[in-house]
């Protein structure tokens, strides 16, 4: 099971998760009352919420390090 981001905010619209370094920007919709969310994440990819979508999921630290240890070989 994904861990649980842990948000680190920047500001009332900007935030990076200490964990795995996903950083969060929200925005106000241009056709109504609601919030758009885009997510960067660490590997330089981008996700929004434009259709409903979920936040991404924070990867484990023990995978995040085992892949980290497997690159450096």
């Amino acid at each position: 099971m994904a861990a649980r981001h842990r948000w680190n905010r920047k500001d009332a619209h900007n935030a990076t998760c200490e964990r795995c370094g996903t950083h969060a920007q929200k925005r106000p919709s241009p056709y109504g009352r609601r919030w758009w969310t885009e997510w960067r994440l660490p590997d330089g990819s981008f996700v929004d919420n434009y259709n409903g979508g979920r936040t991404p999921p924070c990867p484990p630290a023990s995978a995040a390090n085992s892949s980290t240890i497997k690159d450096a070989r």
